[in-house]
């Protein structure tokens, strides 16, 4: 099969989230023989080589008073720009900003990675940016032949009942398992809800040393804060998530109410690494197994006694990384996008 996907992120093993994620199903296509083409079009320099299936074709949108008019009008449509020829069995905006890229071509499809309406709410800031970025996920979902999303919560909001795996590289071997009771918190701090659940984290974490001495809290992540805390040591921004997942026994992330799959758990499941999160952390995985769900109230009492029991953090840390074997390799997740995509 002959695949066209196109996104606003580089393919990129260390870069953005989303980046991440095309990279994963990207070489999980590759791999099962099937001919990709990804046209990436950021205006980011790309900070690593971009895999063979993979060009760069920035594009810099433009800001005066001319492209702030059709924005209204046809809001999220600069990727249209890139006049991409439709010679491909498949045509997939691996995001919306990228279904305008694709909107003329025969066979079509989205994926939508997480809602940004929803998001907002959660978030208690609905602006004008996001009802207009809601408008145009509804266009690209209503408009494609085959719309998807990475989670089903955001697919039934948005209007389709199709889902795919989201995808992320599954090392041969987990990492050792740590017998020191140290948690992680590793985030792309960009993103403002990381920001709420750091805060949240750290509300309890005077809790969770006075049930476990001696825990330590790592955080890290590109753009880390700066934390001063007893117990709390910053890592900062890493080379490899894999050498934070190493240093740590579970990852902690009391995630707010946000949509769509949080990478970082993926990846750290991946890893043979026990997550302790919210229902909403879990969001778009094929099943839970590997995760501990808490909320808020009881958030501080479950991470100190994953904490203080090393053997039922083994026993979480075989059955997540299982899981994501199982659901959401590069492998698993080519196999459902080829059975999506198949007349």
């Amino acid at each position: 099969m002959r695949a066209l996907l196109v996104s606003e992120h580089c393919p990129e093993l260390e870069g953005t989230a989303s980046g991440r994620l095309l990279r994963a199903a990207g070489d999980g296509l590759v791999a099962a023989g099937h001919d990709v083409t990804a046209v990436c079009w950021t205006a980011r320099e790309p900070r690593e080589e971009l895999p063979p299936w993979a060009v760069w074709r920035p594009l810099h949108l433009g800001s005066g008073v001319r492209d702030h008019a059709l924005a209204l009008i046809r809001p999220r449509w600069g990727s249209s720009a890139l006049e991409l020829d439709d010679a491909f069995d498949v045509s997939f905006a691996e995001d919306p900003l990228s279904w305008a890229a694709i909107s003329g071509h025969r066979r079509t499809g989205v994926v939508v990675h997480y809602s940004c309406l929803l998001d907002a709410h959660a978030l208690g800031e609905v602006t004008a940016s996001a009802r207009q970025g809601h408008r145009a996920d509804r266009r690209a979902v209503r408009r494609s032949v085959l719309p998807t999303s990475y989670s089903r919560r955001v697919g039934a909001f948005l209007g389709t009942s199709r889902w795919l795996p989201a995808a992320v590289p599954v090392p041969p071997e987990p990492v050792p398992a740590l017998a020191a009771p140290r948690a992680l918190l590793l985030a792309g701090w960009d993103w403002p809800p990381n920001a709420v659940a750091l805060a949240a984290l750290l509300a309890d974490w005077p809790a969770v040393r006075e049930q476990v001495p001696g825990a330590e809290l790592l955080v890290a992540g590109r753009g880390c804060p700066e934390v001063r805390a007893d117990g709390v040591r910053v890592l900062g921004e890493v080379a490899h998530a894999m050498d934070a997942f190493a240093e740590a026994a579970v990852l902690a992330f009391p995630c707010p109410p946000t949509t769509g799959p949080k990478t970082k758990v993926l990846e750290a499941l991946a890893a043979g690494l026990p997550v302790l999160t919210t229902a909403a952390g879990t969001e778009g995985l094929a099943s839970t197994d590997g995760c501990v769900l808490a909320g808020p109230e009881g958030f501080a009492a479950a991470l100190a006694s994953l904490l203080a029991d090393p053997a039922r953090r083994a026993a979480l840390a075989e059955a997540g990384h299982a899981m994501v074997q199982e659901h959401h390799s590069p492998a698993a997740a080519a196999a459902a996008r080829v059975a999506l995509w198949s007349p």
